[in-house]
């Protein structure tokens, strides 16, 4: 009898492929997120190995980090942004276009995992997970989490933060930390964003994911990348920004060394 296969990676990546070309993927932002989905399926694959997971559940895992980001594209497309506050849950939009409009069939014939899958990728943007998550929902949500969020980084170093942020290079530079922000950092909380208000309030909340880095080997990839470090080493011209992010370095680094002893 011929095994059965869940997922079949070469289907979802021309599936994908398929549906991206779709947008205009000469946008840069459009390329951005193309190139954002399979580097986390990659990290999330990597992730699965390091937990011991069987050949179907790594295959979930990386599914997941094929789909995570799915609602991106329309998100851009109707409201030309990918700042969630300014136009729509993307988590959201991803799950609902998989689930409600169908398109999971797409990538996966079976069903038997879908509930699994829908509430992965709607929660991976979430501040704080449900507590009522089964143990597979919670080990395979913080998967996805752990994988997003290492590649976040990268992209925090690769794009200008500037562009990222929406202000000049002078505003970036010249910007504070407020105090709020520096005390969730400090505290080794991820940041809420909701009190990120200036730029380089944005940054320390991206640096701030190293908290919620739930994996061993996520915390190895993310110090293998160096992106992390390049954040919290950012010339600011602010004085008070430039102590801030020296005394955020420093408790970064004494987590990471608490989480890899």
């Amino acid at each position: 009898m011929e095994e059965f296969i869940l997922v079949n990676r070469d289907r979802v990546r021309k599936t994908f492929a398929d549906y991206t070309d779709s947008y205009n993927s000469n946008d840069i932002k459009i390329k951005l997120k193309i190139d954002h989905t399979y580097r986390v399926a990659e990290i999330a694959d990597r992730i699965a190995v390091s937990l011991n997971m069987n050949d179907e559940d790594r295959d979930i895992a990386w599914l997941l980090g094929m789909l995570h980001d799915i609602g991106r594209f329309e998100q851009l497309r109707r409201y030309n942004t990918f700042v969630d506050r300014e136009s729509v849950d993307h988590a959201a939009l991803s799950a609902d276009i998989l689930f409600e409009d169908g398109k999971i069939r797409d990538y996966i014939d079976d069903d038997k995992d879908d509930a699994l899958i829908e509430k992965a990728i709607r929660l991976h943007n979430v501040y704080i997970l449900p507590e009522n998550l089964t143990e597979r929902e919670r080990i395979f949500t913080d998967l996805l989490r752990d994988a997003d969020k290492a590649d976040i980084l990268k992209v925090n170093c690769d794009i200008p933060l500037n562009e990222i942020y929406g202000c000049s290079v002078e505003e970036y530079k010249k910007a504070s930390i407020s105090e709020h922000v520096l005390e969730d950092a400090l505290a080794q909380r991820n940041v809420d964003r909701n009190y990120a208000s200036t730029p380089a309030d944005k940054l320390v909340s991206t640096i701030s994911f190293i908290y919620g880095v739930v994996y061993p080997e996520s915390i190895r990839i993310i110090e293998e990348q160096g992106y992390l470090n390049e954040m919290m080493s950012f010339k600011s011209e602010n004085s008070e920004t430039v102590e801030r992010l020296k005394r955020i370095k420093l408790c970064v680094n004494d987590y990471i060394t608490k989480r890899t002893c």
